[in-house]
Protein backbone atom coordinates (compact mmCIF):
# COMPACT_ATOMS: atom_id res chain seq x y z
CA UNK A 1 0.00 0.00 0.00
CA UNK A 2 1.74 3.48 -0.84
CA UNK A 3 2.47 5.77 2.31
CA UNK A 4 0.08 8.24 1.04
CA UNK A 5 -2.81 5.79 1.91
CA UNK A 6 -1.23 5.19 5.45
CA UNK A 7 -4.54 6.52 7.43
CA UNK A 8 -4.09 9.39 9.65
CA UNK A 9 -4.85 8.85 12.98
CA UNK A 10 -5.53 12.24 13.87
CA UNK A 11 -8.76 12.23 11.96
CA UNK A 12 -10.34 9.36 13.23
CA UNK A 13 -12.92 9.74 15.93
CA UNK A 14 -13.36 6.02 16.56
CA UNK A 15 -10.71 3.89 18.33
CA UNK A 16 -12.13 0.63 16.37
CA UNK A 17 -12.52 1.92 12.84
CA UNK A 18 -8.44 2.93 12.94
CA UNK A 19 -7.94 -0.16 14.70
CA UNK A 20 -8.91 -2.20 11.66
CA UNK A 21 -7.57 0.09 9.29
CA UNK A 22 -4.55 0.37 10.84
CA UNK A 23 -4.18 -3.31 10.78
CA UNK A 24 -5.06 -3.62 7.22
CA UNK A 25 -2.24 -0.79 6.68
CA UNK A 26 0.19 -3.77 8.21
CA UNK A 27 -0.65 -6.30 6.50
CA UNK A 28 -0.43 -4.94 3.23
CA UNK A 29 3.17 -3.00 4.08
CA UNK A 30 4.72 -5.50 5.99
CA UNK A 31 5.48 -9.37 5.18
CA UNK A 32 5.72 -10.76 8.47
CA UNK A 33 2.43 -8.77 10.22
CA UNK A 34 -0.66 -10.58 10.80
CA UNK A 35 -2.80 -10.92 13.94
CA UNK A 36 -1.65 -13.71 15.43
CA UNK A 37 1.43 -12.85 15.37
CA UNK A 38 0.54 -9.26 16.59
CA UNK A 39 -1.52 -10.80 19.74
CA UNK A 40 1.52 -13.28 20.78
CA UNK A 41 4.34 -10.22 20.88
CA UNK A 42 1.58 -8.21 22.90
CA UNK A 43 0.81 -11.26 25.09
CA UNK A 44 -3.13 -10.99 24.54
CA UNK A 45 -5.60 -13.75 23.48
CA UNK A 46 -6.54 -13.76 19.74
CA UNK A 47 -9.56 -14.26 20.70
CA UNK A 48 -10.33 -11.38 22.98
CA UNK A 49 -8.29 -9.01 19.89
CA UNK A 50 -10.98 -10.55 17.31
CA UNK A 51 -13.76 -9.36 19.62
CA UNK A 52 -12.53 -6.23 20.05
CA UNK A 53 -11.67 -5.78 16.13
CA UNK A 54 -15.78 -6.72 15.69
CA UNK A 55 -16.77 -4.52 18.92
CA UNK A 56 -18.06 -7.20 21.06
CA UNK A 57 -15.45 -6.41 23.72
CA UNK A 58 -13.73 -2.79 24.94
CA UNK A 59 -10.13 -2.92 25.19
CA UNK A 60 -8.60 -2.27 28.49
CA UNK A 61 -5.81 0.11 29.14
CA UNK A 62 -3.76 -2.66 30.61
CA UNK A 63 -4.35 -4.48 27.16
CA UNK A 64 -3.57 -1.08 25.32
CA UNK A 65 -0.74 -0.79 26.94
CA UNK A 66 1.13 -4.42 25.71
CA UNK A 67 -0.26 -3.65 22.45
CA UNK A 68 0.78 -0.14 21.49
CA UNK A 69 4.46 -1.19 21.34
CA UNK A 70 3.64 -3.53 18.16
CA UNK A 71 1.50 -1.10 16.16
CA UNK A 72 4.23 0.65 14.78
CA UNK A 73 3.02 4.18 15.34
CA UNK A 74 5.30 7.40 16.54
CA UNK A 75 5.31 8.12 20.08
CA UNK A 76 2.51 11.08 20.12
CA UNK A 77 0.37 8.78 17.72
CA UNK A 78 0.11 6.83 20.73
CA UNK A 79 -0.43 9.00 23.29
CA UNK A 80 -3.84 10.13 20.66
CA UNK A 81 -4.80 6.78 20.47
CA UNK A 82 -5.04 6.11 23.55
CA UNK A 83 -7.16 9.28 24.22
CA UNK A 84 -8.99 8.36 21.45
CA UNK A 85 -9.43 5.01 22.90
CA UNK A 86 -10.51 6.55 26.54
CA UNK A 87 -12.75 9.17 24.79
CA UNK A 88 -14.37 6.31 22.85
CA UNK A 89 -14.98 3.22 25.31
CA UNK A 90 -14.97 3.78 28.59
CA UNK A 91 -17.88 5.01 31.02
CA UNK A 92 -15.54 7.30 33.36
CA UNK A 93 -17.01 10.44 32.95
CA UNK A 94 -13.92 12.68 34.19
CA UNK A 95 -11.57 10.58 32.48
CA UNK A 96 -13.27 11.36 28.68
CA UNK A 97 -13.43 14.84 29.65
CA UNK A 98 -9.72 14.98 30.79
CA UNK A 99 -9.22 12.61 27.46
CA UNK A 100 -10.61 15.61 25.12
CA UNK A 101 -9.09 18.14 26.70
CA UNK A 102 -5.43 16.40 26.34
CA UNK A 103 -6.64 15.75 23.02
CA UNK A 104 -7.39 19.71 21.91
CA UNK A 105 -3.75 20.20 22.95
CA UNK A 106 -2.09 18.47 20.48
CA UNK A 107 -1.77 20.60 17.13
CA UNK A 108 -2.25 18.16 14.75
CA UNK A 109 -5.81 16.72 16.01
CA UNK A 110 -6.91 20.83 16.35
CA UNK A 111 -5.49 21.00 12.38
CA UNK A 112 -7.53 18.05 11.72
CA UNK A 113 -10.49 18.52 13.83
CA UNK A 114 -11.47 22.38 13.84
CA UNK A 115 -15.38 21.73 13.96
CA UNK A 116 -14.81 19.79 17.05
CA UNK A 117 -12.24 22.16 19.03
CA UNK A 118 -14.94 24.73 18.57
CA UNK A 119 -17.74 23.04 19.88
CA UNK A 120 -15.88 21.87 22.18
CA UNK A 121 -14.69 25.30 23.58
CA UNK A 122 -18.09 26.63 23.17
CA UNK A 123 -19.69 23.87 25.59
CA UNK A 124 -17.37 23.70 28.03
CA UNK A 125 -17.31 27.09 29.25
CA UNK A 126 -21.20 27.87 30.62
CA UNK A 127 -20.53 31.67 29.98
CA UNK A 128 -19.83 31.07 26.02
CA UNK A 129 -22.93 30.16 25.51
CA UNK A 130 -24.97 32.68 28.23
CA UNK A 131 -23.11 35.24 26.65
CA UNK A 132 -24.52 33.93 22.85
CA UNK A 133 -27.75 34.18 24.45
CA UNK A 134 -27.70 37.60 25.46
CA UNK A 135 -27.15 39.09 21.74
CA UNK A 136 -30.80 38.21 21.47
CA UNK A 137 -31.42 40.78 24.75
CA UNK A 138 -33.84 44.06 23.74
CA UNK A 139 -31.39 46.07 25.24
CA UNK A 140 -27.73 44.52 24.36
CA UNK A 141 -24.61 46.26 23.93
CA UNK A 142 -21.65 44.39 22.54
CA UNK A 143 -19.38 45.75 25.53
CA UNK A 144 -17.72 43.25 27.79
CA UNK A 145 -18.73 45.71 30.85
CA UNK A 146 -22.09 45.94 29.79
CA UNK A 147 -22.47 41.96 29.18
CA UNK A 148 -20.81 41.74 33.06
CA UNK A 149 -22.99 43.66 34.89
CA UNK A 150 -25.80 42.09 33.08
CA UNK A 151 -24.20 38.56 34.14
CA UNK A 152 -25.43 37.11 37.66
CA UNK A 153 -22.25 35.04 38.48
CA UNK A 154 -19.37 38.43 37.72
CA UNK A 155 -16.54 36.82 35.85
CA UNK A 156 -13.45 38.86 34.94
CA UNK A 157 -13.24 41.11 31.87
CA UNK A 158 -10.79 39.19 29.89
CA UNK A 159 -13.23 35.63 30.35
CA UNK A 160 -16.34 38.00 28.90
CA UNK A 161 -14.04 39.16 25.97
CA UNK A 162 -12.83 36.39 25.27
CA UNK A 163 -16.52 34.81 24.87
CA UNK A 164 -17.02 37.90 22.86
CA UNK A 165 -14.55 37.61 20.51
CA UNK A 166 -14.95 33.57 20.07
CA UNK A 167 -18.32 34.26 18.71
CA UNK A 168 -16.97 36.80 16.80
CA UNK A 169 -14.14 34.61 15.32
CA UNK A 170 -16.38 31.42 14.49
CA UNK A 171 -19.32 33.49 13.04
CA UNK A 172 -21.96 33.23 15.59
CA UNK A 173 -22.44 36.35 15.44
CA UNK A 174 -22.83 38.94 12.97
CA UNK A 175 -22.42 42.70 12.71
CA UNK A 176 -25.73 44.38 11.04
CA UNK A 177 -25.68 47.51 8.94
CA UNK A 178 -26.67 49.72 11.45
CA UNK A 179 -23.92 48.95 13.98
CA UNK A 180 -25.19 46.45 15.96
CA UNK A 181 -25.19 42.73 16.59
CA UNK A 182 -27.26 39.82 16.53
CA UNK A 183 -26.85 36.05 16.50
CA UNK A 184 -26.66 33.99 13.40
CA UNK A 185 -27.45 30.82 11.84
CA UNK A 186 -24.83 29.04 12.71
CA UNK A 187 -24.85 26.08 14.25
CA UNK A 188 -22.65 22.82 16.19
CA UNK A 189 -21.08 20.01 14.02
CA UNK A 190 -18.81 17.82 16.01
CA UNK A 191 -18.51 13.91 15.99
CA UNK A 192 -20.46 12.16 18.44
CA UNK A 193 -18.16 11.14 20.82
CA UNK A 194 -16.46 14.87 21.35
CA UNK A 195 -20.13 16.42 21.30
CA UNK A 196 -21.30 14.09 24.37
CA UNK A 197 -18.40 14.56 26.08
CA UNK A 198 -18.78 18.54 26.01
CA UNK A 199 -22.49 18.29 26.63
CA UNK A 200 -22.09 16.41 29.62
CA UNK A 201 -19.31 19.46 30.54
CA UNK A 202 -21.94 22.33 30.22
CA UNK A 203 -24.74 20.32 32.08
CA UNK A 204 -22.56 19.84 34.50
CA UNK A 205 -21.17 23.50 34.93
CA UNK A 206 -25.12 24.59 34.27
CA UNK A 207 -26.35 22.39 36.99
CA UNK A 208 -23.69 24.18 39.54
CA UNK A 209 -25.23 27.42 38.57
CA UNK A 210 -28.81 25.46 39.55
CA UNK A 211 -27.67 24.79 42.87
CA UNK A 212 -26.36 28.39 43.46
CA UNK A 213 -29.76 30.03 42.25
CA UNK A 214 -31.37 28.42 44.94
CA UNK A 215 -29.42 30.58 47.51
CA UNK A 216 -29.10 33.59 44.84
CA UNK A 217 -32.23 34.19 43.26
CA UNK A 218 -35.36 34.72 44.61
CA UNK A 219 -37.88 32.83 44.79
CA UNK A 220 -40.07 34.49 42.34
CA UNK A 221 -37.59 34.49 39.92
CA UNK A 222 -36.44 30.73 39.92
CA UNK A 223 -38.63 27.63 39.03
CA UNK A 224 -37.46 24.11 41.14
CA UNK A 225 -39.47 21.60 40.94
CA UNK A 226 -38.76 17.50 40.90
CA UNK A 227 -40.36 14.22 42.41
CA UNK A 228 -38.29 11.05 43.40
CA UNK A 229 -39.96 8.15 42.35
CA UNK A 230 -39.50 4.38 41.70
CA UNK A 231 -40.66 3.49 38.17
CA UNK A 232 -39.69 0.45 35.64
CA UNK A 233 -37.47 0.84 32.39
CA UNK A 234 -40.21 1.18 30.05
CA UNK A 235 -41.68 3.97 32.36
CA UNK A 236 -38.53 6.04 32.15
CA UNK A 237 -38.56 5.39 28.13
CA UNK A 238 -42.18 7.54 28.56
CA UNK A 239 -40.45 9.61 30.89
CA UNK A 240 -37.78 10.95 28.37
CA UNK A 241 -40.86 11.48 25.93
CA UNK A 242 -42.38 13.60 27.79
CA UNK A 243 -39.84 15.80 28.63
CA UNK A 244 -38.46 15.88 24.98
CA UNK A 245 -42.23 17.02 24.08
CA UNK A 246 -41.96 19.90 27.39
CA UNK A 247 -38.73 20.90 25.82
CA UNK A 248 -40.52 21.59 22.48
CA UNK A 249 -43.22 23.34 23.98
CA UNK A 250 -40.91 25.46 26.27
CA UNK A 251 -38.80 26.38 22.63
CA UNK A 252 -42.19 27.20 20.95
CA UNK A 253 -42.67 30.02 23.63
CA UNK A 254 -38.84 31.04 22.82
CA UNK A 255 -39.12 31.51 19.59
CA UNK A 256 -42.82 33.04 19.47
CA UNK A 257 -41.65 35.83 22.34
CA UNK A 258 -42.43 39.53 21.23
CA UNK A 259 -39.68 40.91 24.47
CA UNK A 260 -36.47 39.34 25.11
CA UNK A 261 -35.51 41.29 28.65
CA UNK A 262 -33.45 37.80 30.47
CA UNK A 263 -31.19 35.05 29.67
CA UNK A 264 -32.56 31.52 31.66
CA UNK A 265 -31.31 28.64 31.57
CA UNK A 266 -33.89 25.67 31.55
CA UNK A 267 -32.59 22.26 32.48
CA UNK A 268 -34.63 19.24 33.17
CA UNK A 269 -33.03 16.18 34.70
CA UNK A 270 -34.29 12.66 35.22
CA UNK A 271 -31.51 10.42 36.66
CA UNK A 272 -31.06 7.34 38.98
CA UNK A 273 -30.59 7.01 42.67
CA UNK A 274 -30.31 3.10 42.79
CA UNK A 275 -28.61 0.68 40.78
CA UNK A 276 -31.03 -1.15 38.17
CA UNK A 277 -32.02 -4.96 38.69
CA UNK A 278 -30.27 -7.80 36.95
CA UNK A 279 -33.92 -8.20 35.18
CA UNK A 280 -33.99 -5.10 33.64
CA UNK A 281 -30.52 -5.11 32.49
CA UNK A 282 -31.15 -7.82 30.18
Amino acid sequence: MPENNKPNVYVYHDFVKFLNDWLVFLRKTRSDFSLRNLAKQSTIALGYMNMILKRERSMSEKAFLKIVSNLHLAIDEEKYLNLLRIVDQTEDSNARLQAVSEMMKIKKFKFNNQKENRTYEYLTKWYFVAVYEMFNLDDFKCDAKWIRAKLRKKLALAEIEQAIDFLKVNNFVKQNPNGTWSQSNAHLDCTEGIFKVSLAEFHKQMLELAHESIYAAKASERFIMGQTMTISKSDFEKIKQIIQNSVASINEVNSGAASKTEVYHIEIAAFPLSEPNKESIK
